[in-house]
């Protein structure tokens, strides 16, 4: 646990948290590992694939973001300029993209364990 975080911390706060205190060698892994992982499981295509991939691309947003993140952190002190502009829509834009595929690849597990419903 990290002591810095609040006991009650949400889950944004702690994933915030835990990508601020990982290496860069880390979320470029994550980044990169979780694109290829994704477009591995979309042109293979296995059970359920849709929700693998969703879990890639949220790991691969959750690096991407900590890129990032950190770039505007070390930019603080600079005056604002386009990239630090460019940077926080990326970032948001990068954590729109993990949510919706968390919620792609909790709900597409949700469709294979309930199965077919015929009605």
């Amino acid at each position: 646990m990290n002591p810095a975080l609040r006991p009650d911390a949400s889950l944004v706060e702690y994933l915030a948290a835990r990508a601020r205190a990982a290496s860069d060698g880390r979320l470029v892994l994550d980044a990169l590992g979780g694109l290829l992982l994704a477009l591995a499981i979309a042109v293979w295509r296995p059970v359920a694939w849709p929700s693998l991939a969703g879990v890639c691309l949220a790991l691969a947003a959750f690096g991407f973001w900590g890129i990032a993140d950190r770039e505007l952190r070390d930019r603080a002190d600079a005056p604002t300029s386009l990239a630090t502009r460019t940077l926080r829509v990326a970032r948001g834009a990068v954590a729109a993209i993990g949510f919706i595929s968390g919620a792609v690849a909790l709900f597409s597990w949700l469709g294979v364990m309930l199965g077919k419903w015929i009605s």
